[in-house]
């Protein structure tokens, strides 16, 4: 359904000074994994005062909006309500939450992960309602729980929902993705014997267990796969059972943060990671290697077992949805719109293993995300709306061909 692209501007300079004091009321709205509370509300309220046809929130706290379209394929826009811890704020160059717009720039924790892709999701059906324009098919705005806890939200999400293809808004300087690495958090536990530090030959010390293995980790074999280059690994954190420092431990756990390319699956990296950790033990300990299992509330107040997995996933290069969706960018936008890859992982993953093709599309530096830096455009923010409605009424164009 192509659109005149100077309408498209016109309809979205119109709605800038919204979109941008939206985006910053999100932005003064914590939200941390859940404690989504406040902002579930906040976009609640939007999707009803924008005209969504029907707004509810589910079980977990995913508010999702509906905007009926046409009988063409249905479409889901998702973004995440929760953001990272904003760390030391004495670090920041402006407060986390204070939403400050300076220069032309908004500034704050979830500028670009990823309050300000969302605000522009939940206009982009609003731009299309001012243009006198219907959908081809059904528009799904999901705002989904704890994506930064694992996809809680997400992974939840498609148990009830399910749309012909979809849109993951995560940053990505307003140019296409098709898939990243997965993600799979591992515990790499060893255990010992704990004695007094004074008679550390009457106990069995796990750190030096541990030492040989992190010394030996860069030699296992990082599998590659184009376009997504090697798998990798980041030992993070380091716990032991211990908080006096004159005691020898008797058990340290180790996280690994793994990110393996689509052809490596969770189950051989932890047995790839085992292997290497049983050569390396020392008589008298003992070790293991786990995927990791949080149990998390909601703020509806479920509380669920998740494993820390982001499936990996990949969209082929020529998949119509990806065809159709860069030919709508790059008329509505004005320029060639590139695809390619993530270099972490999002809700893509989850929507991409219930069955849903996923492209991914969203306004922001990636590279800012979890930084103190975190800052947007308000240029990208409109561009990105921009996008967004070019999406939905191009992005199914190949099948209703």
């Amino acid at each position: 359904m192509p659109i005149q692209p100077d309408l498209l501007r016109q309809a979205a300079q119109s709605l800038q000074p919204d979109l941008h004091a939206f985006a910053q009321k999100l932005l003064q709205t914590p939200s941390l994994p859940g404690q989504e509370t406040a902002i579930a509300r906040l976009v609640q309220a939007k999707m009803q005062r924008l005209g969504y046809h029907d707004v509810s929130t589910d079980r977990y706290g995913n508010v999702i909006g509906l905007f009926r379209g046409g009988d063409g394929p249905t479409v889901m826009l998702n973004g995440h309500l929760d953001h990272v811890d904003p760390g030391d704020e004495a670090g920041w160059p402006h407060p986390p939450f204070g939403g400050r717009i300076a220069d032309g720039v908004l500034w704050g924790r979830g500028a670009v992960d990823m309050k300000g892709p969302l605000a522009c999701m939940l206009y982009a059906p609003h731009l299309l309602r001012r243009l006198n324009l219907s959908p081809p098919g059904d528009v799904y705005v999901a705002a989904v729980v704890m994506e930064e806890a694992g996809g809680i939200g997400t992974s939840r999400l498609v148990e009830h929902l399910h749309t012909d293809w979809a849109i993951v808004g995560e940053p990505s300087r307003n140019t296409l993705r098709r898939g990243h690495r997965g993600r799979g958090e591992l515990w790499v536990t060893v255990r010992g014997k704990s004695v007094h530090a004074s008679v550390p030959h009457l106990g069995v010390n796990p750190h030096y267990a541990l030492a040989d293995f992190l010394r030996r980790l860069p030699t296992l074999s990082f599998p590659a796969e184009a376009p997504f280059g090697a798998s990798s690994v980041a030992p993070t954190l380091y716990r032991t059972d211990q908080r006096s420092p004159n005691v020898t431990p008797g058990q340290i756990r180790l996280t690994l943060d793994w990110r393996n390319i689509p052809a490596e699956t969770p189950e051989e990296v932890v047995q790839k990671v085992n292997a290497l950790l049983q050569a390396c033990l020392i008589e008298g300990t003992a070790g293991s290697v786990e995927l990791a299992t949080r149990a998390f509330t909601t703020y509806t107040g479920l509380t669920l077992e998740q494993p820390a997995i982001f499936p990996s996933f990949v969209l082929p290069a020529d998949h119509p949805r990806l065809t159709a969706a860069r030919r709508a960018l790059s008329r509505a936008l004005g320029r060639d719109v590139p695809v390619d890859i993530w270099p972490f992982a999002t809700d893509g993953g989850h929507l991409m293993a219930a069955g849903i093709p996923t492209i991914g599309f969203g306004p922001g530096d990636e590279r800012l995300a979890h930084t103190n830096r975190e800052h947007i455009p308000l240029s990208a923010l409109t561009e990105a709306l921009i996008g967004y409605a070019a999406l939905i009424l191009g992005g199914g164009e190949e099948e209703t061909r």
